[in-house]
Order: C-alpha cells, then sequence, then structure tokens
C-alpha cells in the first residue's frame, strides 16, 4: 500500500548525506521506493548513490558493526550514481545502502535537485520498518494495482478532454507496448520472462529470441548474450546456428557482459575442434 508520497530538495552548496539504508534488515523487503527526477540531474547536483547488493544481511552486519568495517565495506562495494534525466526514475529495495550526494552547484543558481518520491509498504513484512510513512491518516489506503487503474483513468480522461478518440490511450504499465515503443530493458525483460516461462506467461522461444534481437539493437549486452545462447542451443531461432552465436558472445563481451568471453571462447574451439577456421 502507498506509505510515502513526497519530494526531495536539494538546494546549491547542500552536503552529501551519510550512506544510510532507509529501513533496518529484514528478511522481506518492507518498502519499495521510486525516485522521479524533475529535471536533468548533472553530476555536480548531488545525484543519489546506489550500492548494488547491499539489501542483504550480510551487508548490514559488516555496515552496523563498527566504523572500520564500515569503511572497509565502504570501498569495496561498486556503487552507481542516478543520472537521471527529467522523468525518469529510479526504483529500489528500502534495504538499499545509497546517499544523496553533495550539490556543488553555487548558491543562487538554477542547480537544485528536485525528485518526487514514492514508496510502497510490503503488506507481506510485518516486522517494524524504524519510520513513519508520511501519507496523511485521512488519504485512503492505495495499493500499486489501485494506481495503475486511476493513472489510466487519468490518461482517459485526459484524452477525451483533448477530444482525440483517434488516439489510443496508452497503458503506462503495459510492457508489451513499451517493449514495441522501443524500451530496450522491458525488451530484456520479456525476453528472459518467456525464455524461462516465468511471470505468469508460458515458455516461448521464438518471442523469448524476438525480444532479445530488439533490446541486442538497443544496445544491451545482456540482450546480445541471452540471443548467443538461443543461437548456441537452437532455441527460438530455425536452427542451431554456431557463427551467429560467436558473433554475438563477441558482441557482448564489447559490451562488458561478464561471461561472454569465456562463452565466445568456448565457441570458438568448438568450430576449430570441427575444422573451421575463423
Amino acid at each position: 500500500t502507498l506509505y510515502e508520497l513526497s519530494s526531495l530538495i536539494s538546494e546549491p552548496g547542500s552536503p552529501r548525506q551519510p550512506v544510510h539504508p532507509d529501513n533496518p534488515h529484514q528478511d522481506i523487503p518492507p518498502l519499495l521506493t521510486c525516485f522521479v527526477a524533475l529535471q536533468d540531474i548533472t553530476p555536480n547536483m548531488g545525484p543519489t548513490n546506489f550500492i548494488p547488493g547491499s539489501h542483504t544481511a550480510e551487508a548490514h552486519a559488516a555496515f552496523d558493526i563498527d566504523v572500520p568495517s564500515r569503511d572497509n565495506l565502504l570501498r569495496s562495494c561498486h556503487n552507481v550514481v542516478a543520472l537521471l534525466q527529467a522523468g525518469d526514475a529510479s526504483l529500489f529495495d528500502s534495504r538499499t545502502l545509497h546517499c544523496g550526494g553533495a550539490n556543488k552547484g553555487e548558491e543562487g543558481s538554477d542547480k537544485t535537485r528536485a525528485l518526487v518520491y514514492i514508496s510502497f509498504r510490503n503488506p507481506r513484512a510485518t516486522e517494524p520498518i524504524g519510520n513513519v510513512g508520511s501519507i496523511m491518516s485521512d488519504i485512503e489506503p492505495m495499493t500499486i494495482r489501485d494506481l495503475r487503474s486511476k493513472l489510466i483513468a487519468a490518461e482517459k480522461n485526459r484524452r477525451d478532454t483533448l477530444d482525440s478518440g483517434s488516439l489510443d490511450v496508452v497503458d503506462p504499465f503495459d510492457e508489451e507496448q513499451a517493449a514495441e515503443r522501443g524500451d530496450a530493458l522491458v525488451q530484456l525483460k520479456l525476453g528472459n520472462r518467456y525464455y524461462l516461462g516465468e511471470g505468469g506467461v508460458q515458455s516461448d522461444p521464438e518471442k523469448a529470441a524476438h525480444y532479445f534481437q530488439l533490446a541486442s539493437d538497443g544496445g544491451l549486452a545482456h540482450a546480445s548474450f541471452n540471443l548467443g545462447v538461443c543461437h548456441y542451443e537452437g532455441r527460438g531461432v530455425p536452427r542451431r546456428d554456431l557463427d551467429r552465436a560467436l558473433e554475438l558472445f563477441a558482441l557482448a563481451a564489447e559490451g562488458g557482459h561478464p561471461g561472454a568471453k569465456e562463452a565466445h571462447a568456448e565457441v570458438m574451439d568448438m568450430l576449430v575442434e570441427s575444422g573451421r577456421e575463423c
């Protein structure tokens, strides 16, 4: 259910936040939070830094035990900087370690960083979460499904107001629509879903390969790797094609996929052993 709906404002000259989780660790994520940028966020505006994988009990134990342990953890962890453009969003588990950076803009400049944030309480998480939601008590509780319905209704009303019945209403949660509009991350997500037969769909390797191809064309190394696996296995494609798999693993390796070089070498060895020149 909706737990917080507010804004974060960082004025020029604001210091960096300490690294922190929004909630103490518990086994089930208590909150999912979404930050939405109201303007393009540049490095000098103090974007949020996230530490991926720091939602775990092990990471929290190392973070909480003492200052030297905390410093060692932070030095050894990879971080991601949320350089969002206006309208972009970052969605994260509230147990994840993160902090807002220092806003290095000069006072009086137009470098104020403004985010709208929305948090949803996980009904399966029953432990105390350490902070009180900002939603006033007289506001009716709302689930993500309720919010979706309201957004779709608002979009329909907007189209009606514009008296433009020829335009289709876009469901902002329709991943098939988003994929066809060119969202490479959604294309990759759908490819994985159809490949594995998860998320309420039956396994459909041909659809999976289709979405992997779209996402690969969009520049996602992980999609190139997955499409390479399809050609390596002959799954979702007309036939097994090691030459095409080799090309895709090379493309994924160029894009930084961690397992692509090993996969490329394995296919290269197979082709050499079969008498092919590569």
